[in-house]
């Protein structure tokens, strides 16, 4: 757990508290493992800094135009770690809507999180895969 806040942490996302259950933790990271998930972007690693570059902006862009990030920068997160499914969502907030996704992961410069809005009617999961980047998005009409 100290991890994963300490990678929230030094992201430069401000942590609010928390919202939600485990139980509805494990729900969103169960969807987007499904065979059945598909990404809607897929950034190759090969350039490095210029692949985190252009993912950071991607997510950026998306989480904005989805409305994943309130006006005021807020948004749940949950980060891959040990002892994830332990936990509810963080209420993050981006400070001047500035941060980094480098990371909210287990490893620096391999980002492996989900964000959603706060009603949890969207989400946007980063995954690292073998030799690219994934953005995947869900929807949760139920929400």
């Amino acid at each position: 757990m100290s991890s994963t806040i300490e990678n929230i942490d030094r992201s430069g996302l401000t942590r609010l508290g928390q919202s939600g259950t485990p139980d509805d933790v494990q729900s969103a990271w169960k969807a987007f493992s499904s065979v059945h998930a598909e990404p809607v972007v897929r950034i190759s690693d090969a350039l490095e800094e210029t692949s985190l570059v252009a993912l950071e902006q991607t997510w950026s862009t998306m989480a904005a135009s989805l409305g994943v990030v309130s006006d005021r920068g807020e948004f749940l997160l949950t980060v891959s770690g040990e002892g994830t499914f332990g936990l509810p969502w963080f209420h993050v907030r981006a400070n001047n809507k500035q941060f980094s996704i480098r990371d909210l992961g287990m490893e620096s410069d391999e980002p492996d999180f989900i964000a959603s809005s706060l009603d949890r009617s969207v989400s946007i999961a980063v995954s690292t895969e073998e030799s690219e980047f994934w953005i995947l998005v869900a929807r949760n009409p139920a929400a």
